[in-house]
């Protein structure tokens, strides 16, 4: 369980929310009663309007609407202004008509949060289908299509197709192309890898201006994939969650120090720490 399920867990318990549990299982109970064609039928539909039935988050440049497929999902809109709010602050400072993209967007909090101010250009990169799903359906239910791209693209260092583990069945997760021990995910999924420097020679995506990028286990790959971008002035801003003092941190600290990078800001949370680079001409 993550620490953000954890923070919902632990959240006093609504006198209302005891009495819509029973009422939950016993709808439950009586659906799985009925026979396959009604069953199909109501059970469909109220998935479909529990799903239609979104949260609504107040933030500094507006509400935001979320989709509440899984507890998660919905978790990471409940805790977007608290969770990693140095992100936020940083995502503040962006100069108008910028492109911010947003590499592992999961759900998309911090691309809609972008999408918001409404002088960015988004793209945000999600490879796991249960997660693109609710990054998409949160766009179109915020009415921000126009602002941000969601692309079911992962990236990497070369083209490839790789295995993600992933499970269809636990949207908002973040998930992983190595196997680890204890990994919550229950099936693979395959997932198209791209390096950032052809996404935008080859398929004329707009260059980058700010680049967040939370990947765990892809981060020095993405990078690699990204080096003749990285050097484009265009780029002024890179914003990374590393493992503080480990030595994948300290070799992406080295390849975005020969990129023109100096580190401007870091703010610690939990084993990781959101660090933010700056070019020195920017």
């Amino acid at each position: 369980m993550t620490k953000q399920n954890d923070d919902l867990d632990q959240a006093p318990e609504h006198s209302e929310e005891m009495w819509a549990k029973k009422e939950f299982g016993l709808l439950l109970h009586r659906l799985q009663g009925l026979p396959a064609a009604a069953r199909a039928r109501m059970q469909g539909r109220f998935a479909q309007q529990l799903v239609a039935e979104t949260l609504s988050i107040e933030t500094p440049r507006g509400p935001l609407s979320f989709v509440m497929l899984g507890q998660l999902a919905g978790g990471r809109g409940v805790t977007l202004l608290t969770k990693q709010p140095g992100t936020i602050a940083w995502i503040d400072t962006f100069r108008p008509d910028s492109v911010f993209w947003d590499v592992g967007a999961n759900v998309g909090v911090y691309s809609l949060y972008a999408g918001l101010r409404g002088d960015l250009k988004v793209v945000a990169f999600e490879p796991a289908a249960v997660n693109y799903f609710v990054l998409s359906a949160n766009c179109e239910v915020n009415g921000l299509e126009q602002q941000i791209d969601c692309l079911l693209v992962g990236l990497g260092s070369e083209r490839a197709v790789a295995r993600l583990e992933v499970s269809q069945f636990d949207p908002g997760r973040s998930f992983s192309f190595h196997k680890r021990p204890g990994l919550h995910g229950r099936g693979r999924q395959a997932a198209i890898i791209l390096p950032m420097d052809r996404l935008i020679e080859e398929y004329e995506l707009p260059c980058p201006n700010y680049i967040k990028i939370d990947t765990p286990g892809m981060l020095e790959a993405i990078l690699a994939g990204g080096t003749r971008t990285l050097r484009r002035p265009d780029v002024r801003e890179v914003h990374l969650e590393v493992r503080d003092g480990t030595r994948s941190g300290s070799r992406v600290e080295q390849l975005l120090t020969r990129s023109g990078f100096t580190v401007a800001g870091r703010h610690i949370h939990g084993g990781t720490a959101d660090v933010t680079f700056v070019k020195a001409d920017a």
